[in-house]
């Protein structure tokens, strides 16, 4: 606590009278910091490419060579000879990901994570954390809720958040230059002296840079640019130098000089060894010379410090993403968890709502429980390790707010199963993340040793053999003891030197050499009965057999007979089998549908009496409306039991009626073919508007009734023409949810 106060008190004086412009942000954090919130969101609204699937039509080249569809609007994707199909172009994905404000979260999350995720070496990064830290720690005990308004997420404890992470700089910093705490310090009072004798502004040099509130994130990087390389660079030159002038500068002021731990810690031992008892433990060289502690953080700085970065270019990568590249090794775990997953749900009609920890306590053989917990706990560790490279570098995009907290067994199930949409995007995005990083660096070694990449295999292949894997402490450290060599002056230091080039040669053969390029075909992907593209299944049934409308009657009768939620969702799940057949297999257009059930099928014993009887008057040319009807009636049941039948449907189309919208909703019910109304709406939201890519394709803007009527045009509906006539214009797509909550709650009114 004292050094951090010393820190503190330096950096307030260095503020307070340091007259260069690039210590304007920091002297707002730390004075003003409300100044600071001016700085508007750089995040725009999150949309969600799918391009793990699209990826894999495109050779290693990045053009396309073969074809394939979308697997959620079918479109035709890819193309032959790296031409591709007409209408099918390059994605090019620039948006910016960052958040504005402190969004490090906890210091824990900290200590799993690489350092540097700006394109500069570890020790200036951290340096220019430590900065603005102390910074806000320092605004924190003038105007703490300014400073609590940054944090994202918020924390109730603003001053001991931001202390801990101040601790943290340190450690890391510590860690990086193989340096002691009291070492490490020195540094930063050597930066901060630095600060105080900043240059000048010259005319011009960076008043287009950077501004005085870091208003975009350009400007951030360009201030971060300039305090890097006019300030925190060159004192970090010859800093072994500086810090042995520093410590004899200590020893011979006369303030401290007198004291005999400032005589132990910087002074020459002989000078008082001589005085200490001969019996005694301490009385031994070895205790007062200490060995720069070797860790990979280290490695990376000595390479920085020889500017070997173009001589080594392998091992400096490998250094740089060293803390992602080591869960790598655990990519068959999460990927043998996916596929359990997906065997376990695959197909089923509803979306299993508990916690992973509910689910694990779930029957399962006492092998099966332990497994599962102990892949779980795998995905759950990894995640946490990386879901902020996954929020701001991931291929695949995450909506907003997916990465903001870390998992643990009380998160949603959900988080685990591998989908295209959803919280299961997370799942999809880890497995993803780990195959692009291994084949990012599997590419590297190959284009350094000039090879081919020919080795390729699939998700559903994947074994440990194949992938980059290591232990550090195991298989890391050793390699690089092994390549360091020192070397002792006389009345000197103990100096180390590392023959990186042999380093580098090691790396790359012991850990990524002959590994094989992994595709993203086949990552496991669970797709509930309800995410199957239904309009394509529609299409095959109708080429195989003709489709009529229900009667009026059947589907009263129908509607009386299935009177509970389970009832209706029996007779759903039933239909869309029945559906799956006849779209492969075709039949009779008059054959009763019971009758199919029993005789083709073979699944009277499975199936509910009841619900076969009351789908006893149907024949197979009503499958698709007996679908309609009953996907509508699921949804109506879900609002009576309170629930959201629009779960997946994106909030952009759950926008509330105004009082005058209602009413003219309303004069429009009390005259329309209510039922046709209710049936038509639900099969448009939950065909077109539940997609991943909805809102893209459906603008919520857009009139509900323009976008209504082409649907029902293409289907000849006897409904065009109400709706067209009396349908309300001022009812958007956005109202989408809400116009069918209140025609389906006027129905259950008025009937």
């Amino acid at each position: 606590q004292g050094s951090l106060l010393e820190m503190a008190v330096h950096m307030a004086a260095v503020l307070l009278c340091g007259q260069s412009p690039v210590l304007q942000p920091l002297r707002n954090l730390a004075f003003q910091p409300h100044a600071m919130e001016v700085r508007t969101s750089l995040v725009p609204a999150c949309l969600v490419p799918w391009n793990a699937v699209l990826s894999s039509c495109f050779s290693q080249c990045g053009l396309p060579m073969e074809t394939s569809r979308c697997p959620d609007c079918r479109a035709p994707i890819g193309g032959v000879e790296h031409k591709p199909l007409l209408g099918f172009q390059e994605f090019r994905n620039h948006e910016d990901r960052t958040q504005t404000g402190h969004v490090l979260g906890d210091v824990q999350h900290r200590r799993t994570q690489g350092v540097s995720d700006r394109g500069m070496s570890p020790v200036v990064f951290v340096l220019l954390r430590l900065l603005t830290h102390l910074s806000m720690l320092l605004g924190a005990t003038r105007a703490p809720q300014s400073l609590q308004r940054m944090i994202k997420p918020a924390v109730h404890d603003v001053v001991r958040f931001l202390q801990q992470h101040v601790q943290e700089d340190l450690a890391q910093l510590t860690r990086i230059l193989g340096k002691s705490v009291d070492e490490t310090i020195n540094i930063l009072h050597l930066v901060l002296s630095s600060l105080l004798q900043a240059p000048q502004q010259q005319p011009g040099q960076w008043l287009v840079w950077f501004d005085d509130v870091l208003s975009t994130k350009e400007k951030r990087n360009k201030w971060e640019e300039v305090v890097a390389n006019t300030i925190i660079v060159p004192e970090l030159k010859d800093l072994d130098k500086k810090l042995l002038k520093l410590n004899q500068q200590i020893q011979k002021d006369e303030r401290i000089s007198s004291n005999p731990i400032v005589k132990i810690v910087y002074g020459d031992p002989a000078a008082f060894l001589s005085q200490l008892p001969g019996d005694s433990h301490i009385h031994h060289s070895k205790m007062w010379s200490c060995r720069k502690r070797i860790s990979v953080e280290n490695l990376g700085h000595v390479v920085q410090q020889k500017n070997a970065k173009d001589n080594v270019p392998l091992l400096w990568k490998f250094l740089q993403k060293e803390t992602e590249l080591r869960l790598v090794k655990f990519l068959p775990e999460i990927l043998a968890l996916q596929r359990d997953l997906v065997r376990q749900f695959q197909n089923t009609a509803e979306i299993k709502c508990c916690s992973i920890r509910e689910f694990l306590r779930e029957p399962h053989s006492d092998v099966m429980r332990d497994l599962l917990e102990r892949r779980v706990n795998v995905f759950l560790s990894v995640w946490n390790k990386l879901r902020s490279s996954l929020d701001t570098s991931g291929e695949i995009k995450l909506p907003k707010g997916y990465c903001d907290a870390e998992l643990s067994l009380d998160s949603r199930l959900e988080v685990l199963l591998p989908r295209r949409q959803g919280l299961g995007l997370c799942s999809t995005a880890l497995a993803s993340y780990l195959i692009a990083l291994h084949n990012d660096f599997v590419h590297s070694v190959n284009r350094h040793i000039q090879e081919e990449d020919r080795y390729l295999i699939s998700p559903s292949e994947v074994a440990d053999l194949h992938l980059i894997s290591y232990e550090v402490e195991r298989d890391l450290i050793p390699l690089i003891l092994s390549n360091c060599q020192y070397s002792m002056e006389k009345g000197g230091e103990t100096l180390q030197d590392f023959d990186l080039e042999r380093i580098q040669q090691q790396v790359i053969s012991k850990f990524l050499q002959g590994k094989p390029l992994v595709t993203l075909t086949g990552i496991p992907t669970l797709v509930y009965r309800h995410d199957r593209n239904y309009e394509q299944l529609f299409s095959d049934v109708r080429s195989k057999l003709e489709q009529s409308a229900l009667p009026s009657s059947v589907m009263n009768m129908i509607s009386g007979e299935l009177q509970s939620y389970s009832d209706v969702c029996d007779a759903l799940s039933l239909t869309e089998v029945t559906l799956g057949f006849l779209a492969m297999a075709g039949e009779n257009t008059e054959m009763l549908l019971m009758d199919y059930i029993e005789e083709v099928l073979q699944m009277g014993d499975q199936t509910n009496p009841h619900v076969l009887q009351a789908l006893r008057h149907c024949q197979l040319r009503h499958s698709v409306a007996l679908w309609q009807l009953l996907c509508a009636r699921k949804s109506e049941q879900l609002l009576r039991l309170g629930r959201d039948p629009f779960a997946e449907v994106s909030p952009a189309y759950k926008a509330e009626l105004s009082p005058e919208v209602a009413k003219l909703l309303h004069t429009f019910l009390v005259h329309s073919r209510l039922e046709t109304f209710l049936q038509e709406l639900h099969e448009m939201i939950v065909l077109k508007l539940r997609r991943v890519q909805a809102v893209q394709e459906f603008r919520p803007t857009w009139s509900l009734k323009d976008s209504l009527l082409p649907y029902l045009d293409a289907k000849d509906s006897e409904l065009v023409t109400e709706l067209q006539e009396t349908f309300p214009d001022e009812i958007l797509l956005s109202h989408a949810t809400a116009t069918w909550r209140a025609a389906a709650l006027f129905k259950r009114e008025h009937r």
